[in-house]
């Protein structure tokens, strides 16, 4: 293993625009041309919020004097700096819904009306989806117990039995192997 090796990610505009907003314009200093970039992001965040659509936003800044290519991303980097307007704003009404239900239905009961808490409580599984099945990915195995075999080196063997009754050991002093391994990736919500 090579020591001394220090992966460095490199630093993107948005990432200077999202460190921007999140510690504020006292202690992120953009370049002309990020601040360029930051205010067309933050138009395109605007227009979203105010109903345009992702194409009708587009538009507006492809209007501006930018390629059509770089609208999308600017319209791409305005959800992802700021979020998905349209997914917190249905979110935030299902919720809103939500409990305008739950106090009609506390309404019916305290009112003995059982047909319309019954109703009530279908609007609310309705709402929620709890009557739809999205767990089909879902994998019991995945959280079976598992056994690992791993096979040690005779030192490092020696090591943890001449440390058996406490202390420390450095497996970094002894000669190891890469093992193969295959990354894990979240896979993306595909409610909407």
């Amino acid at each position: 293993m090579s020591e001394g090796l220090i992966l460095r990610k490199k630093v993107t505009t948005l990432d200077k625009i999202r460190a921007y907003y999140l510690k504020g314009p006292d202690k992120v200093n953009l370049t002309e041309k990020q601040e360029e970039i930051r205010v067309k992001i933050y138009k395109a965040w605007n227009l979203l919020c105010n109903y345009h659509s992702k194409e009708q936003a587009m538009n507006v800044l492809y209007n501006d004097g930018c390629s059509r290519a770089q609208a999308y991303r600017y319209v791409s980097d305005a959800l992802s700096v700021f979020g998905d307007v349209f997914k917190n704003y249905k979110e935030a009404k299902r919720h809103l819904i939500e409990e305008d239900l739950m106090r009609l239905q506390q309404r019916a009961i305290k009112n003995g009306d059982g047909d319309l808490e019954l109703r009530v409580l279908a609007q609310r599984i309705k709402i929620s989806g709890i009557n739809k099945d999205n767990d089909l990915l879902f994998n019991p195995e995945k959280l079976a117990a598992q056994t690992y075999v791993i096979k040690a080196d005779p030192a490092v063997l020696q090591m943890i039995e001449f440390h058996r009754n406490g202390g420390s050991f450095d497996f970094n002093m002894i000669d190891s192997e890469v093992i193969p391994f295959k990354e894990v990736k979240e896979e993306a919500d595909d409610e909407e």
